[in-house]
């Protein structure tokens, strides 16, 4: 089974839906879940937003364990594998759009890694979120226990990753893993709605702009992000106002 037969593509207006779906509890059978090169062909198609979601009852219960059992058979081919998985998760963690992650049920392992490369993530009121890797000895081999880090602090990463418990909506929105919980049936309405509402009237430029901007906060040094951000705002400027005296304004 391949990236193709467990994941869906669909646009509402300007944004992309990317479902993961392979039921019931849509695990991740190759780390690669959807191919980079594609996702990158989609947003350069103009979309002004994206949302990774589940579909039917869970968002993602993580790694197929039969799958890399299996993989594990060819070391260096799936050594490359789950390479190829980590560049995904940062080309999503770096899109010049925002990207929201849409989660009920389950958000295990490699699901909550996904999760965690989005800009935004609502979860409903009964969702589950849990790295339970540490039970099968192994740990997040995608990046989660940076992210994870970066939004909880060190103390809380290690321990939610070294005891492996299941949190519920409520804590993880404490911990904020989550940046809002919502009914059931109000996630993916919301999701679609909170995107479509602050992309709609934006130019895609001013939309990239804005997401480089906090890329580049993350990534360079102050002194590199800062020069960055005068140079993208004054690009912006000379087209507006060059814009705005073609049109005869003053």
């Amino acid at each position: 089974m391949n990236s193709r037969n467990t994941t869906s593509w669909k646009q509402e207006g300007s944004i992309g839906i990317l479902q993961l779906h392979n039921p019931p509890g849509n695990y991740l059978t190759i780390p690669e879940f959807f191919p980079t090169d594609e996702l990158q062909q989609k947003v350069n198609n103009g979309i002004k937003g994206l949302i990774i979601t589940g579909s039917g009852r869970h968002f993602s219960a993580g790694a197929d364990l039969k799958m890399i059992k299996k993989q594990l058979g060819e070391i260096h081919r799936f050594r490359k594998q789950l390479t190829q998985g980590n560049e995904l998760l940062n080309f999503i963690e770096t899109m010049k759009i925002p990207v929201m992650a849409a989660i009920t049920g389950a958000c295990f392992g490699g699901g909550l890694e996904v999760a965690l490369s989005c800009h935004v993530r609502v979860c409903s009121k009964t969702a589950l979120f849990a790295f339970p890797e540490v039970n099968r000895n192994l740990f997040p081999g995608m990046g989660g226990i940076r992210k994870l880090e970066e939004i909880t602090g060190k103390a809380t990463a290690l321990e939610l990753i070294l005891k492996g418990d299941l949190i519920n909506a409520e804590k993880a929105y404490e911990l904020k893993l989550v940046d809002r919980v919502l009914p059931k049936k109000e996630v993916m309405n919301y999701a679609v709605d909170f995107l479509k509402t602050i992309t709609r009237d934006r130019p895609l430029k001013v939309i990239n702009s804005v997401m480089e901007s906090l890329n580049n906060s993350r990534n360079m040094s102050f002194e590199k992000a800062v020069e960055k951000d005068v140079e993208m705002f004054c690009q912006l400027a000379l087209e507006e106002f060059n814009k705005g005296e073609k049109n005869g304004e003053t």
